[in-house]
């Protein structure tokens, strides 16, 4: 039988206090852990509260301007498109997203283009000058002759990326494998397609929130074939016809067939039709990642994205948009679907920073590509 241990007095004591002082240790240690947790949870309230006011305050005073952005700016970026819903009604909210529509009879001025017999074989054989290749009205050098420029480009807020090819029948339309179904990211249409680069295109069907991105809204052309014949008109049409001249518009599957459309997806808005800007009150928008495609009066092909919803880059509006690609000489230009899509691949690798969950590019239903 095992006999209890015997301590003396004075043991009992030391450990006694040491057991006092544990004790009291942990209780502090509990206050201190108390007191942070009722901090973090007050500051959680006193966050929430402002920013529930600032909300209240922007869709219930006195700018519209503000409001709509506000509105737009949640629309856009779809996973907080219920935040408006605090304090507005659906009734309301309906009211103040329609939009007014654009006249559609727009019809591309092809007089506008001139496209070379053969645009690459022309720039190549050009005579380099001993200081090297000069730059084009647009500041843009041609550096080693292959016939594609790529370039930073900056603005109020934003930072983003272009690609300018000068031969424009090196620009295509990629699809995935199959119609519908899951799409391909970006790197996986180069790949299949030994493309040297691109952005991604028109928007896709995603009723079920999935991301698939293989179900492409709109009409789709690739290689003169039309995936979509039935397809509704869009808020916009991107297609170039057999002489590398690009087409923006409101296009139906007849428009395609009777202007020669060999490649063509459909999103929007048309941002400048005919060397003329879309009136601004067609184009109301929030700042968010961008991706539009546009010609040159030479024929050239500007491919520009724009970075959003990050710490180096919030974003651009329709308007930036525009204002970017009338300075480097955009004759027609169309926004392509933006956000969490927006992508642009150059020379085995993406250049720009996506802005989808964890900075990884999403499934496409379609991309321009170029070789």
């Amino acid at each position: 039988m095992k006999k209890n241990k015997i301590v003396d007095p004075e043991t009992e004591q030391v450990l006694s206090q040491r057991a006092s002082r544990r004790l009291v240790r942990h209780l502090k240690a509990r206050r201190f852990w108390d007191r942070l947790a009722g901090f973090i949870i007050v500051t959680v309230l006193v966050v929430g509260c402002s920013l529930l006011g600032l909300e209240y305050v922007i869709l219930k005073g006195p700018s519209p301007a503000l409001r709509d952005l506000f509105i737009s700016t949640m629309d856009e970026t779809r996973r907080f498109r219920f935040v408006p819903q605090i304090f507005l009604t659906a009734e309301e909210l309906d009211a103040l997203r329609t939009k007014k529509k654009m006249e559609q009879d727009i019809a591309t001025n092809k007089d506008l283009i001139t496209v070379a017999a053969n645009q690459t074989e022309t720039i190549e054989a050009k005579p380099m000058e001993d200081e090297g290749p000069k730059a084009d009205a647009y500041g843009l050098v041609d550096e080693d002759g292959d016939g594609i420029i790529f370039t930073e480009v900056k603005g109020n807020g934003y930072l983003g990326y272009m690609t300018v090819i000068l031969d424009p029948k090196r620009v295509f339309v990629g699809m995935p494998d199959g119609y519908g179904g899951v799409g391909l990211t970006l790197e996986q249409m180069v790949q299949k397609y030994d493309a040297i680069g691109g952005i991604n295109a028109g928007g896709f069907k995603d009723d079920g929130g999935g991301g698939l991105g293989g179900m492409p809204e709109g009409l789709t052309i690739i290689d003169g074939v039309c995936y979509n014949q039935n397809a509704d008109v869009t808020e916009g049409f991107a297609g170039l016809d057999k002489d590398g001249i690009l087409h923006v518009g409101f296009y139906s599957y007849e428009d395609c067939l009777a202007n020669n459309i060999v490649h063509a997806v459909s999103f929007g808005p048309i941002l400048i039709s005919n060397g003329v800007p879309t009136d601004p009150e067609y184009l109301t928008s929030s700042v968010n990642p961008r991706t539009a495609i546009a010609q040159r009066a030479d024929g050239a092909i500007i491919m520009l994205v724009i970075d959003g919803r990050q710490v180096h880059s919030i974003g651009a509006t329709y308007q930036d948009m525009v204002d970017l690609l009338l300075s480097y000489g955009a004759v027609n230009a169309c926004n392509m679907d933006g956000g969490s899509s927006t992508v642009m691949y150059y020379e085995g690798r993406y250049v720009n920073s996506c802005s989808a969950e964890g900075g990884n590019p999403r499934p496409l239903p379609n991309a321009f590509l170029y070789k």
